[in-house]
């Protein structure tokens, strides 16, 4: 039996690893580099093997059980291994693979992830690059895109023309990086531009290259009961927390202990400033009256969030949107708002409509919301 410990989500493992190795751990991080097939994971998934046991998941099954297996080994004698796992039951012959890369991490790896973690904190961009030219011996590197602080400026030339993108800096003056972190702008934005998604690339000198993926950040226009359980479940899936409310009672550390920022706003005012709304943004507005809702839709309209969604039924909808027209609002924008919040799961409890608005927002970070939807609208 497989002994699992509760684990961050996938998106704060970062700073999960830095605070572990800070205190001297050796750990596994183990990461699906390509997938073929009907495996259960995706390229980029995680995990990480610690002495207490794995924090995180491979999708179960016999692809978990070899990774977890090949992990183990790896934990006892302080070898990475690349691991093929067959996702075939016994007496199956056809199913999909995922290959996992075991990492062993040593705390001298501590400051590498602790930068990440920092860069993840200040949505900064950057990447992780793994090569793989030895699968025994892979070497993880940490490429940013600006210099973090209280470290100093690199004296490195960009490569000649025609020639491939390096990594390699040196001469630094004052506090230098740790070893294999690199603060690059042109590479880290070649990078990214060459692998927007987690994927692996061939050649002479495999690599593997993951960006950093700022938490996304789902805001609360309203703190009433549905927010309250939207609140715990999206903190529990990965997103970070901010919720503001007119009434102050409501926004206290008590009721929101997952919550990043309580903001007391009593006419929801400047609340895109207030709040940085910005495009890693989700917003669900769910306050206690129509003019608040109405106030938050112009204000959140005007900030590219990710997604909008409010709660409430069809009349609720078209008294809003009606009084939006008639400021001047174009059905095109207010078509980007979802309303009712949530995938019709036929939710009625505010746990249960928590659960629905959660699973689409995870669609939305997913980009399978619009094909849901038109599924949704089929005769």
């Amino acid at each position: 039996m497989v002994k699992r410990h509760d684990a961050e989500p996938e998106s704060l493992l970062e700073g999960r690893i830095a605070t572990l190795l800070h205190g001297g751990a050796t750990l596994v991080l183990l990461t699906a580099l390509q997938k073929e097939g009907d495996a259960p994971r995706s390229v980029g998934a995680r995990a990480l093997l610690t002495e207490e046991g794995l924090e995180g998941d491979m999708g179960g099954g016999a692809v978990e059980a070899a990774a977890l297996e090949t992990a183990r080994e790896c934990l006892l004698d302080g070898l990475t291994r690349f691991v093929r796992c067959s996702a075939a039951e016994e007496g199956e012959e056809e199913a999909g693979c995922l290959d996992v890369l075991c990492e062993v991490l040593h705390p001298l790896q501590a400051e590498m992830f602790a930068l990440a973690e920092q860069a993840l904190e200040n949505e900064e961009r950057g990447a992780w690059i793994v090569d793989m030219s030895d699968e025994n011996a892979p070497r993880r590197m940490l490429c940013l895109a600006a210099m973090p602080e209280g470290y100093a400026a690199a004296e490195a030339s960009l490569p000649d023309e025609g020639q491939p993108l390096s990594l390699e800096a040196d001469h630094f003056s004052g506090r230098s990086l740790p070893d294999n972190v690199y603060a690059d702008e042109a590479a880290c934005a070649a990078y990214l531009e060459q692998a927007r998604r987690p994927c692996l690339f061939g050649g002479e000198t495999p690599l593997y290259v993951e960006p950093l993926q700022p938490r996304p950040v789902l805001l609360l226009c309203g703190a009433g009961q549905t927010a309250l359980e939207t609140a715990r479940l999206a903190h529990a899936v990965g997103f970070v927390v901010d919720v503001v409310d007119s009434r102050e009672e409501y926004v206290s550390p008590e009721r929101f202990p997952q919550a990043r920022r309580r903001i007391f706003a009593p006419d929801f005012d400047r609340l895109v400033e207030r709040c940085d709304v910005g495009r890693q943004h989700y917003v669900i507005i769910a306050a206690h009256n129509h003019a608040l809702d109405r106030s938050a839709l112009v204000q959140v309209l005007a900030s590219h969030a990710h997604y909008i969604g409010m709660l409430g039924g069809k009349a609720k909808r078209s008294a809003i949107f009606a009084a939006l027209r008639d400021m001047g609002m174009p059905d095109a924008e207010l078509a980007c708002i979802r309303c009712p919040a949530g995938l019709p799961i036929g939710a009625e409890s505010p746990r249960q409509v928590a659960v629905s608005i959660v699973a689409e927002l995870l669609a939305a970070r997913a980009g399978v919301l619009q094909r849901l939807r038109a599924e949704e609208d089929r005769p």
